[in-house]
């Protein structure tokens, strides 16, 4: 990640967590990735402020990591190894075989419409559960 005046400024192509559950990914395709998810997701940077700064970086990262492969799954289901997607729709159940998984519905705070879209694949499941679960969405902190 880079830094900027203290803060995150932005992540970076080699920051990228999850590459190996994706056929193909090109740095284009990653670059690009990044700059939706930096635009849609800017407040991200925002959150646990009030941690020390390694600890920031470790949430931030994580969490837009999560993100970027969020929408890239999305926008290339045929790319993405091992990764429960619904196309794009929201992710209520998943099936293996016998075994069927329904995912329960999480709750939400009033006016999270924006995070509901991250309810597609597994990779927003995670980033979705960090955004409400920052300090800042409830300011506790």
């Amino acid at each position: 990640m880079q830094w900027v005046q203290g803060r995150v400024e932005k992540v970076l192509v080699g920051d990228f967590r999850f590459a190996d559950r994706f056929i193909d990914l090109d740095d284009t395709t990653l670059s690009h990735a990044i700059q939706i998810v930096n635009a849609q997701f800017s407040g991200v940077y925002q959150l646990w402020s009030f941690l020390p700064r390694t600890e920031q970086k470790a949430k931030r990262e994580l969490c837009i990591n999560y993100l970027i492969a969020w929408w890239i799954a999305n926008s290339y289901p045929d790319k993405a190894v091992g990764v429960g997607n619904a196309g794009a729709m929201p992710l209520k159940s998943k099936r293996i075989d016998t075994v069927q998984l329904v995912y329960k519905d999480s709750v939400r705070q009033s006016g999270s419409g924006v995070l509901d879209l991250l309810t597609t694949n597994e990779f927003g499941l995670q980033a979705m559960a960090m955004i409400q679960t920052a300090p800042e969405m409830y300011l506790v902190y």
